[in-house]
């Protein structure tokens, strides 16, 4: 399908990553907003604390598993079919999390719909590198991105006072109902741009992927990033109620504190790259590292009688460093290996991240069950980040402004 050349220029652009944005943040309300929830899930399915903290783990083997092969997609066939399935999975697998009544079927209906997700993210971060010039790339990305932190906000502010209301059953259905909307916005909106390069096969992608060191030293730093991220997607809220001693209403608050700032982060990061360090991705990951870091151990600390204003101040500095730098990220890994392999490169890279993601819940749920406090679970949390930015002190780029 042709392109005009009206579309191609800046209103087009702006129109296209404003879908894109739209697209990213419904597709997280219902995944993301499951934690703010998880209490309610926990007591109608009888679920152990670690089974209830890792509802994100579970989710997020679908983009472990999907990244890789979406991100070939993208590259070989084109960004918008993959973008409209993408959605539509996620949307059919939350129809299916509402339905479950027992872990086994959760569980499953969890991957199907992390699958769609592991459609979506590499391919509209392809998309935004496609419709948008190096030096505003990380930018442009981090934009993007902030769909799952604002999705996650919504999500977690709106679905525990609904899940009281009607029952967290219908308030899922109704997160998978709302993503149509965007469904359908994409088939009537999206075009790729004319002039996106595409990859030669396959085969010859994956194997400049596979043989970037560099790419898998990003993968895997971020790898510790992603579960420190997830982390305190799934654990902040059972911490808050359980420890602190807040309700579960204010507790979502504070999760949605953080994504809000998350927003301000991902894009504030873009610019700091972009802008301040001159395309440098990797200082600015480092600074993401330590912030992270360090609200973990803050949290380490954070018990009976701590004071709102501390919650508050807490929520929203890890809200900012440990969700903003999602986006340079995705920048770092598509540049790494060029535009023809941009899309598989993405998709590996957050296949290999991601393994983050599904397996520190887990973990940091035994740890706490085993150890009987979330103390020293958190402060372990903080001292795997000193390996990661170990790893990411290796990554070699080479910072370059085209047009």
């Amino acid at each position: 399908m042709s392109v005009s050349s009206t579309e191609t220029g800046l209103p087009g652009r702006y129109r296209i990553l404003v879908l894109i944005l739209a697209a990213q943040t419904m597709a997280n309300v219902g995944p993301l907003g499951l934690p703010a929830i998880a209490a309610l899930m926990r007591d109608d399915l009888g679920l152990t604390l670690p089974q209830a903290g890792s509802l994100l783990s579970l989710y997020y083997i679908g983009p472990v598993l999907m990244s890789v092969p979406a991100g070939f997609m993208a590259d070989r066939w084109g960004m918008a079919r993959t973008l409209i399935a993408g959605q539509a999975l996620i949307g059919v697998g939350l129809l299916g999390v509402a339905a479950s009544q027992s872990y086994g079927p959760l569980i499953a209906m969890l991957i199907a719909s992390g699958f769609g997700y592991g459609m979506l993210n590499p391919t509209s971060t392809k998309a935004v590198i496609a419709w948008f010039p190096f030096r505003q790339r990380a930018t442009m990305v981090g934009f993007k991105q902030v769909g799952l932190p604002f999705g996650g906000a919504l999500g977690a502010a709106l679905m525990p006072a609904l899940a009281l209301a009607v029952g967290w059953r219908l308030a899922v259905t109704i997160s998978a109902l709302a993503l149509g909307i965007t469904v359908l916005a994409s088939a009537l909106v999206y075009r790729d741009p004319p002039a996106t390069p595409m990859a030669p096969g396959g085969p010859s992608a994956l194997r400049v992927v596979l043989r970037s060191r560099d790419l898998w030293l990003v993968g895997l730093s971020t790898l510790v990033f992603a579960g420190m991220q997830t982390v305190w997607m799934g654990y902040a809220v059972l911490h808050l109620r359980d420890v602190v001693g807040v309700s579960l209403v204010a507790a979502g608050g504070y999760l949605a504190l953080a994504q809000a700032s998350g927003m301000v982060g991902r894009v504030a990061f873009g610019v700091l790259s972009d802008r301040v360090f001159h395309g440098r991705r990797r200082a600015t990951l480092v600074l993401a590292g330590v912030g992270s870091a360090l609200c973990s151990l803050a949290m380490a600390w954070t018990g009976p009688g701590s004071a709102a204003a501390w919650l508050v101040v807490l929520s929203l500095v890890f809200g900012f460093v440990g969700i903003g730098w999602n986006g340079v990220q995705h920048t770092l890994m598509a540049e790494l290996v060029g535009p023809r392999a941009a899309g598989t490169a993405v998709g590996f890279g957050l296949a290999v991240s991601s393994a983050g993601v599904t397996l520190a819940p887990p973990i940091f749920g035994w740890c706490v069950e085993r150890l009987g406090s979330y103390r020293p679970a958190w402060i372990g949390l903080a001292l795997t980040m000193g390996g990661a930015l170990a790893l990411l002190a290796l990554v070699r780029e080479r910072p370059r402004f085209d047009a």
